[in-house]
């Protein structure tokens, strides 16, 4: 079986660099994906991408050694499992809360005895290998959102959830629940100790943490922190940013 490059980079106490996709379209999937990052995540919660549509994108993204992600639109299994046989390596599942709705993730991620994930892996035997099904549950990486304070009160026991690879932060939404006046503002104490929480627990119990950065400088911080999945890039975001700055420099240097 294709081995998940992830797990070895977090084996070897390294940071994975990840993309963010946003647009649906397989033509910019497959630009990012050769830009080197070692894993791509397509958005199917706040992204334009459905089914079909990332379908295309994991094809293009395999056309590159980066590792396939998705987040899925909610933490329901039939979205979970289409894009496990699709090909998916890794799963980001938002607003998990407790102990009881990460099991649920996981359990949808794992074939029996480990979960109740249904076969039928028709694109993942391609991409992954004929002998995808006996390694398919210590291959793909499962990652429950941590973005309330809810899920902060009991980010332990979400944790410890067996089956559980780590955590991905959602600094937006987890400061909307704290009443925080800045949306996924880093400087903020309160965030920071939230964070800091999250960390601890973490590499307490030997799990992966993930979370966006939004410079290159926040990117190296986090990773000093202990977040071992990092996104920099998001491929909307850089667009926009990349024309309205190519147009203000034409614009300045014609007067």
């Amino acid at each position: 079986m294709r081995e998940n490059k992830l797990k070895e980079l977090w084996q070897e106490g390294k940071t994975a660099i990840n993309a963010w996709l946003t647009i649906p379209s397989a033509w910019t999937a497959e630009i990012m994906a050769h830009a080197g990052f070692d894993a791509i995540t397509i958005d199917m919660q706040h992204g334009l991408a459905d089914y079909q549509i990332a379908l295309s994108m994991l094809q293009a993204i395999s056309t590159t050694d980066a590792v396939p992600l998705a987040r899925v639109p909610w933490n329901e299994p039939v979205t979970i499992m289409r894009l496990l046989d699709a090909g998916v390596y890794g799963l980001i599942c938002p607003m998990v809360n407790s102990r009881e709705e990460a099991e649920a993730f996981v359990g949808a991620c794992r074939y029996p005895p480990l979960g109740f994930r249904s076969y039928g892996p028709i694109r993942a035997n391609l991409y992954a290998g004929d002998d995808y099904f006996e390694n398919a549950n210590q291959t793909g990486v499962t990652l429950a959102m941590i973005e309330t304070a809810q899920a902060l009160e009991n980010i332990e026991e979400i944790v410890t959830t067996s089956g559980l690879d780590g955590v991905y932060v959602g600094t937006v939404d987890l400061s909307i629940s704290m009443g925080l006046a800045g949306l996924g503002d880093l400087n903020d104490p309160r965030l920071e100790n939230a964070l800091n929480t999250i960390v601890k627990q973490v590499v307490k119990h030997n799990r992966i943490a993930g979370i966006h950065a939004s410079t290159p400088e926040n990117a190296a911080k986090l990773s000093e922190k202990g977040f071992h999945l990092i996104t920099p890039a998001n491929d909307t975001k850089l667009l926009r940013s990349t024309a309205k700055n190519v147009l203000e420099e034409v614009c300045k240097r014609m007067g």
